[in-house]
């Protein structure tokens, strides 16, 4: 998607409508026609990726799965999705850092459901006697927070003389995901030696 790959690279405010069209090669009255704003536009970027997100992981919450299972999944869910939306990451932390200006209500209400499944993933692990009780939030942002951040670090070690620089070293997917996984499970598990 043109006006992603824009939105992600150079920030909502460094993109012009012009140039998205340009990209996508359309007509500017055509996406104003479509989305009405750059803005509209902006927000429609953010909230592809968040139904995506959201459906993917609240089926994952409400299968029969035990809840550490359901951790693992959530993690290979986001880490596919990023995959098939490189441009995300950048985007939202773009965006984040800023204070989230351009987020309104319903675009922060499909945010709200990504977090209420891991929410309730949580919950119910922990009514299994699975996991210990932990804030979610900072559970959340545990996950999160890696897999975001290596989506920017990769684009980081994508430019020109970084490749000898040890931070920007490659990072097999694969590797990145059940790192992740088990960091999860030994943050939540409970410690049954006690």
């Amino acid at each position: 998607m043109a006006a992603a790959t824009a939105f992600s690279r150079d920030g909502f405010d460094g993109v012009a409508v012009d140039d998205i069209a340009r990209a996508a090669g359309v007509n500017k009255a055509m996406l104003y026609y479509h989305f009405g704003s750059k803005q509209d536009l902006y927000r429609e970027v953010v909230r592809d990726m968040l139904r995506a997100v959201g459906g993917a992981v609240a089926a994952i919450a409400r299968s029969d799965a035990p809840a550490p299972a359901k951790v693992e999944r959530f993690i290979q869910a986001v880490a596919d999705l990023r995959e098939s939306r490189p441009w995300f990451p950048p985007l939202m932390l773009r965006e984040m850092s800023a204070g989230g200006p351009r987020l309104d209500p319903d675009t922060l209400v499909l945010m709200k459901a990504v977090f209420a499944a891991f929410a309730a993933i949580l919950e119910a692990g922990s009514a299994a006697r699975d996991f210990r009780r932990v804030n979610p939030v900072l559970a959340y942002m545990t996950i999160m927070g890696p897999l975001m951040m290596n989506a920017v670090r990769e684009r980081a070690a994508a430019e020109p003389g970084r490749a000898h620089l040890p931070m920007f070293a490659a990072v097999d997917r694969h590797e990145l995901v059940t790192h992740m996984q088990q960091t999860a499970l030994r943050m939540l598990t409970k410690d049954r030696s006690r």
